[in-house]
């Protein structure tokens, strides 16, 4: 029997009500607090039996409060990246369909046209004098995360309050105690965010939010200041840190668990972290959003962290109850990923196919339902290893991206045959001429940023005159890459010599 993540609140506020649960730039704020705004929320999403609510907050106090207040009023909810471009949070609006819609006046007007019949709650108009009282209602769901779609269309992922639980279980073996500070660095809507949420908050620990841009451009500096003992992000945080030259024994000193997910882990970033702090413990996880977060865990420290450095860093045993098999490779040793275990989720949002080709049975483990995760790997020395994508999604700084997604978003901007690929850890691009105005590279990215995510425009851009075909006459992603390298190669030759 799981411990419900709402019921590990409510007791952490009744065992701590003084304590600090979460301190934004904007303030502090106790479990007494939080619990009051909680159940003034959830009396609200109570109205309705199974209430389904859109959270298009930033990383502030309500923002957590309703994450929390839709668990305890029987519903669900979607958190949404209040940054990303407004075309899209309408996209997953009219997909989920919500019955609230919790946002400021200004968020508001922008997007609630995309859900006509749901009601608006603005945060400066809850009142934390009238709350819902007792143990309130569960549903079977906790969240469902939106993440891209090959088409365009994002596709939300169903996570049951079970598998959320089992994820919760594993965080209580971090150790975690009130003292401890928690930082929340990836923005709602990346599902990592929710190990900061759960770990701080289902364990009487206090959560820092990143809400300025300074924090977020200067990590290592937040974390001096706010004295943070558990840093979760993706690795291209630590890059970002050493780029500004404050991996510093007095920027990380306080922290005692770094934690890292999102993206393969490398060893260059762990010898900055342990150069410094050698006395901290790192952590690496592998997980996909249909298998809540993480599934993985494998512990660093400075003593032995190089034995498990390869390509990239080891992604470790799987914590309680989950399991990995490798399928379809040459060896057991080698194949697809494939996870089982109770925090699968239960599916995509009202996409029974979709969900059907992802969830199968595993012949190898007698018909036990997995996620093949379209992630390559292989095992050595006992220690498995991330090796590549077999289709088109990738990683660019720790955000999933569809790369067809891309391509429907430059066709939007007028470029209708478009190839995108990953180059380094950015992404590129090659239109091919449409018989219009030559390409302006940089007009058609700001037209990008209007329609997606800004990590997910490509960093260049280049116009071919006719995009390389294979022999079944489908578009060549392996030759556009080639092409567009000697192109670049020779635009840098034209530039050197004048």
């Amino acid at each position: 029997m799981f411990v419900d993540v709402v019921d590990r609140f409510l007791a952490m506020a009744e065992r701590h009500p003084h304590r600090s649960a979460i301190e934004t730039s904007d303030g502090r704020y106790s479990y007494a607090w939080l619990e009051e705004r909680v159940r003034a929320y959830a009396k609200i999403f109570s109205a309705l039996p199974e209430p389904k609510i859109a959270i298009a907050l930033p990383q502030v106090a309500d923002a957590y409060a309703c994450i929390l207040a839709s668990g305890l009023a029987g519903g669900f909810h979607t958190p949404m990246n209040t940054t990303a471009p407004a075309d899209k949070l309408k996209r997953i609006l009219r997909s989920f369909e919500p019955d609230f819609v919790v946002a400021s006046a200004a968020t508001a007007g922008e997007l609630l046209d995309a859900a006509p019949n749901a009601v608006h709650i603005d945060p400066t108009t809850v009142s934390s004098s009238d709350g819902l009282s007792g143990a309130g209602r569960r549903n079977r769901l906790a969240y469902v995360m939106f993440t891209s779609g090959s088409t365009g269309e994002p596709k939300g992922v169903m996570i049951s309050r079970a598998s959320l639980a089992n994820y919760v279980d594993w965080l209580g073996t971090l150790g975690i105690t009130p003292d401890d500070r928690l930082s929340q660095q990836p923005n709602l809507a990346f599902d990592i965010s929710m190990t900061d949420i759960f770990g701080a908050l289902c364990f009487g620990a206090s959560l820092h939010p990143l809400n300025e841009e300074t924090d977020r451009m200067f990590p290592a500096q937040f974390i001096a200041r706010k004295g943070i003992t558990i840093w979760n992000s993706t690795p291209s945080a630590v890059s970002l840190m050493m780029r500004a030259r404050q991996v510093t024994r007095e920027n990380l000193s306080t922290v005692r668990l770094f934690n890292f997910c999102g993206e393969p882990l490398v060893r260059q970033q762990l010898d900055a972290i342990f150069a410094v702090v050698p006395e901290a413990l790192a952590q690496n996880t592998y997980g996909p959003t249909e298998a809540t977060i993480a599934i993985t865990e494998q512990p660093l420290t400075a003593s032995d962290y190089e034995r498990f450095c390869g390509a990239s860093v080891a992604l470790g045993p799987c914590i309680p109850n989950m399991k990995v098999t490798l399928v379809g490779g040459p060896s057991p040793n080698e194949g697809q990923v494939v996870i089982s275990g109770p925090q699968l989720a239960e599916g995509y949002w009202r996409d029974p196919v979709r969900t059907d080709q992802a969830f199968q049975a595993i012949p190898e483990l007698g018909g036990e339902r997995g996620y093949f995760t379209g992630d390559w790997a292989e095992m050595r020395d006992g220690n498995l290893f991330f090796k590549e994508r077999i289709d088109f999604q990738v990683k660019v700084k720790g955000y999933r991206i569809e790369m067809d997604e891309v391509v429907s978003a430059i066709r939007k901007c007028g470029w209708p045959v478009a190839i995108v690929f990953k180059r380094d850890d950015s992404l590129a691009a090659v239109v091919e001429s449409n018989g219009g105005a030559p390409l302006d590279e940089a007009a058609l990215k700001a037209a990008l940023t209007t329609v997606i995510e800004a990590h997910a425009v490509p960093s260049r851009i280049l116009e071919i005159p006719k995009a390389p075909r294979n022999e079944n006459d489908k578009l060549d992603r392996k030759a556009a890459a080639a092409w567009f390298e000697e192109t670049l190669h020779a635009m840098k030759e034209r530039r050197k010599n004048g």
